[in-house]
C-alpha cells in the first residue's frame, strides 16, 4: 500500500492570518508520482488536510472549520520533511522499526498545533500555508471528533479511479498531473486485489495508535 511511509483559481475566503492553530487531520490523500522540476526527478507525494476547528467560516449556508493543506514527499528518509513534521507531531523520533513502515492512518483524527505563514504566489498574491507541526500543548483543548469525515485514499487501489470523484477537484486535479494517474489510464493497464481499506470515510470515533 502507497501510504505505508518508508526510510486553480483563487481562494474566495479571506486569507487566515499568520499564527498558530490547533488542528485536526482529517484527510491523508495519495496523490502518485509526481514530476519534480527542480530536481528533474519523480517522487511519491501525499497530501494531508487539517481542520482548524477554532476558525469558522460559511460554506453554502453553513458554518465549517477551515482547512489547510500541505503535501509532502512520502518518505521517512533522514532529511525527509514527513519525517521530521511527524516527529514534531509525535513529540518524539521514530524507532528503527516505524521508519521500516509507518502506517499514515495512525494520524487521522489526531491534533496538533499548525504554524501558519504567508507565501507569495506567482502573480504576487498572498496565501496562506503551513509553516510548521507540532504536538497539541498540555492543556489545549479540541473538539472529540472531526466536523469533516476522514477521509483516506490510495492510488494504487485498483477502484481509486471511481473514488478519484468524491475528492475535492483541486486534488483531483493534482492526481491527473501523476505518473501514477496515467500509467492506471493506460488500455492495457493491469488489475490487482482490491483492498477493502484502499479508499475509506472513517468513523472520526476509531481509535488508532500513534
Amino acid at each position: 500500500m502507497s501510504l505505508i511511509a518508508k526510510a486553480s483559481g483563487g481562494s474566495k475566503f479571506p486569507i487566515l492570518e499568520a499564527g498558530s492553530y490547533p488542528a485536526m487531520c482529517y484527510a491523508i490523500v495519495d496523490i502518485g508520482q509526481q514530476y519534480n522540476k527542480t530536481f528533474n526527478n519523480y517522487a511519491q507525494k501525499v497530501i494531508f488536510m487539517w481542520e482548524l476547528p477554532g476558525e469558522e467560516i460559511e460554506i453554502e449556508g453553513e458554518m465549517k472549520p477551515r482547512a489547510i493543506s500541505e503535501t509532502y514527499t512520502n518518505s521517512l528518509g533522514e532529511k525527509a520533511n514527513l519525517r521530521k513534521m511527524l516527529e514534531n507531531w509525535r513529540g518524539r523520533a521514530f524507532t528503527q522499526e516505524e521508519m521500516d513502515g509507518f502506517d499514515l492512518r495512525n494520524v487521522l483524527g489526531k491534533a496538533c498545533m499548525i504554524s501558519v505563514v504567508h507565501g507569495t504566489k506567482s502573480d504576487g498574491s498572498p496565501y496562506a500555508k503551513v509553516g510548521s507541526v507540532s504536538k497539541m500543548p498540555k492543556g489545549m483543548s479540541v473538539p472529540q471528533k472531526t466536523t469533516n469525515a476522514l477521509i483516506l485514499f490510495d492510488l494504487d487501489a485498483p477502484d481509486a479511479l471511481e473514488n478519484l470523484q468524491k475528492l475535492p477537484e483541486w486534488v483531483q486535479n493534482r492526481i491527473k498531473e501523476s505518473e501514477t494517474y496515467k500509467e492506471k489510464m493506460r488500455p492495457d493497464a493491469s488489475v490487482v486485489e482490491a483492498r477493502n481499506d484502499d479508499f475509506a470515510v472513517i468513523d472520526a470515533s476509531e481509535d488508532c495508535p500513534f
